[in-house]
Order: structure tokens, then C-alpha cells, then sequence
């Protein structure tokens, strides 16, 4: 599978490396060509990203994350502040006893809070190496309660009652994210770690 664009934003780069770590042996890449004009030229300039090994064959693995260097890596990139803020995340998410399941990529590290329960897996939220929090409404539309429509806006309001955090109506079809900033305030974590906690009483009353 390949898309192509003059860009390719850093939402679509993390899904292709999601895609390339659960898909085997078909690999995902995205490929940007950017264009650039001067002097009566015309040149264009391709990058292809995801392309980090070859699948059932030898090649560069690709980068397995963990706590250490994941928060190594968001120390550098996004500073103490917001390295803070997700630790904050990790904490909680230990406290209530989730599952943490660490992702692979050589661009950027993440890491997913999931709730087992009767024995199916719901994804809570996940954290990114580039500084945002990911709400997957899309993959809560085939769990209970969720996959009524009427229960992720009523997610997707308490969430918006954060400063800072403005998620659209259509929001709850998709994977919306928040930035991690937003989340370095301790009003606002707090807060968001309550609607998370709503959340998973929510799943567990169902």
C-alpha cells in the first residue's frame, strides 16, 4: 500500500508505521514529492518514509520503544513540560492497572493505556514522541458502550470542557488528538484524566 502526496503530515507518517508493525508481509509507505521551481526549472524531489525494513527478509528492525527512551526522546523534541504532562499519563494508567503496550517506529515512539476487559482489549488512548495525545474514537465504535454514537459525544464533550481542547462533531468517527502542551497545566491534566476515568467505568458498567 502507498500514499502519495506533495506533504505527508506527521498524523499520516505514524499511521503508516502503526500499519507496518501489525501488517505482515504487506508494508505500507507513504512517499512525498515536494516541487520546486526557480530559473524556468521544474524539479521534483521524492521521500519515501516507512520504508525502515524488508518483512520476512534481512533489513534495518525497526525501533522498539519503551519508558526510557520514549521519554528520552519527547525530553528532546518537546522539553520537559510536556515530557511531565506524559508521564503524568503513564502514571495514572499503571495506577488503574492498564496494560501498556509500547509501538515500534524509527520516527516516532508512542504508547497505549489498554483496558482488557472479558476478554476484549479497549483502546484508552495513545501518546506520541511529537507531542500529541490521541483519542482512538475510531476503533471505540466496536466496543461497548461506545459504539453508540450518542455516548462518544457525550466523550467527545467531556473532553472539550478542558481549556484548551476543541474537538469537532465528526471527531468521533476518527482519531483526533490533543496536544500535550495543552495537557502541562495541572488543572487540565487532572481534568482529562478524570474523563478518562470516566471512561473506563463507562466500558466496565456495559
Amino acid at each position: 500500500m502507498v500514499f502519495v502526496a506533495d506533504v505527508i503530515p506527521p498524523e499520516l507518517r505514524r499511521i503508516v508505521e502503526f500499519l507496518n508493525s501489525q501488517m505482515d508481509p504487506a508494508e505500507v509507505l507513504a512517499v512525498e514529492i515536494k516541487q520546486f521551481v526557480g530559473q524556468g526549472l521544474k524539479t521534483l524531489v521524492p521521500r519515501v518514509i516507512g520504508q525502515t525494513r524488508k518483512k520476512g527478509g534481512a533489513g534495518a528492525a525497526e525501533k522498539q520503544w519503551d519508558e526510557v527512551n520514549f521519554f528520552e526522546d519527547l525530553r528532546q523534541q518537546r522539553g520537559e513540560k510536556e515530557a511531565e504532562a506524559a508521564r503524568g499519563i503513564l502514571a495514572w494508567a499503571k495506577k488503574s492497572v492498564l496494560r501498556i503496550w509500547w509501538g515500534k517506529g524509527n520516527t516516532y515512539g508512542s504508547f497505549y493505556p489498554m483496558l482488557d476487559f472479558r476478554g476484549e482489549p479497549h483502546w484508552v488512548v495513545s501518546v506520541w514522541t511529537y507531542g500529541r495525545v490521541e483519542i482512538p474514537f475510531q476503533w471505540m465504535r466496536s466496543r461497548k458502550p461506545f459504539e453508540d454514537e450518542a455516548k462518544r459525544l457525550d466523550l467527545r464533550d467531556r473532553l472539550n470542557k478542558i481549556p484548551g481542547v476543541e474537538l469537532p462533531a465528526d471527531a468521533i468517527t476518527r482519531r483526533p488528538t490533543i496536544p500535550l502542551a495543552v495537557l502541562t497545566d495541572d488543572v487540565a491534566l487532572k481534568a482529562f484524566l478524570g474523563v478518562l476515568d470516566w471512561y473506563i467505568a463507562a466500558v466496565k458498567a456495559a
